[in-house]
């Protein structure tokens, strides 16, 4: 089962069942959904996801904008997006118990099979907070705008924007992830 049909269905299980089942955090990359009536599953899954209904529409971004431009100013896209999903968690027997690594090859806890991330892109870790690095990537990683210096952890917040190579992800811890996504169609 991919991520995302993995997810779809702990959504159905409620708040509780989720969050034991789920990733403590993920991190989410947003696309415009893909025309015609589902988006194509990558490698992490996807949702098919209409986010216009939940923004206010004070808030709502210019519906020309790009899901990246939206993004990195902070704010929900407009329409139908296709969301990946990349659950930060530990692959039993993996290197590096103490950390969760993320690059494009397969033996990285998460894969982002994209030309701009590195074999070893990134780290995350969790000390008093969830924190992430910079592990020397060739192409550089932001933290909402800020570039990271290699090695140098700095911490994520709920909602903040990474930015690995050219790729744009957005991290949640689980809870949040629920809420964002509808669960229990939005209560709390």
């Amino acid at each position: 089962m991919d991520a995302a049909a993995h997810y779809r269905h702990l959504l159905t299980l409620g708040r509780e069942d989720f969050l034991a089942e789920a990733a403590p955090a993920v991190l989410v990359r947003y696309r415009a959904a893909a025309p015609g009536p589902t988006a194509t599953e990558t490698l992490t899954g996807t949702f098919d996801y209409d986010l216009s209904p939940e923004v206010p529409t004070d808030l709502a971004p210019d519906p020309r904008e790009t899901v990246d431009g939206a993004l990195s100013r902070g704010r929900v896209p407009a329409g139908p997006v296709e969301m990946d999903l990349y659950p930060l968690a530990k692959k039993p027997g993996a290197s590096f118990r103490d950390r969760i690594t993320i690059g494009r090859t397969a033996n990285n806890d998460v894969v982002i099979a994209d030309h701009s991330v590195s074999r070893l892109h990134a780290y995350v870790r969790v000390a008093d907070g969830w924190l992430i690095a910079d592990a020397g990537s060739k192409n550089g990683s932001w933290l909402d705008d800020a570039e990271l210096e290699p090695r140098r952890e700095a911490a994520l917040s709920n909602g903040a924007v990474v930015k690995l190579g050219d790729v744009r992800l957005t991290f949640y811890r689980s809870a949040d992830l629920f809420d964002m996504l509808g669960g229990d169609h939005g209560r709390r």
